[in-house]
């Protein structure tokens, strides 16, 4: 199962459930060379924050092994893995669906058998949350295993 976080952990980085969210400044600040005065609405994006090549070194390649506990990137810098958001806000549901993440996986991989179905678009679409344009069709074997 340790093997099986760290795939779902990378594959939260690379496809964040949410693009981000917004947040309203507490105090003036300087940020890139910009003032932004307190009480400013600004965003935050998820998904460019995880692909951060100063946080995430070959960050487009589908690696879990940035997971694992030796490397565990997600801990090096604050606020810099946060799909399900952070601080104060962060999800309250985020254990919950890490857990059916998990449950869901560990079935499927190992009941079934399965393929993607032949000529579908797997670009994905953000809105309201990423799911490939095509929807993702697979087909589907059951492994009798006696159970």
């Amino acid at each position: 199962m340790t093997y099986l976080e760290q795939v779902l952990k990378e594959v939260l980085r690379l496809i964040p459930l949410v693009g981000g969210g917004f947040r309203q400044v507490i105090q003036d600040c300087e940020f890139g060379g910009y003032s932004i005065p307190k009480g400013w609405l600004i965003q935050y994006q998820i998904g460019k924050t995880q692909q951060d090549e100063t946080l995430y070194p070959e960050h487009k390649n589908f690696d879990p092994d940035r997971f694992s506990p030796e490397n565990a990137v997600d801990k090096q810098k604050i606020f810099g893995y946060i799909p399900f958001g952070g601080g104060m806000r962060e999800c309250l549901g985020k254990e919950f669906a890490r857990l059916e993440m998990k449950i869901f996986a560990a079935k499927l991989l190992r009941g079934y058998e399965w393929e993607l179905l032949p000529e579908q678009d797997l670009s994905l679409v953000a809105v309201p949350t990423p799911n490939p344009r095509d929807g993702l069709k697979i087909k589907l074997w059951h492994l009798d295993r006696g159970e």
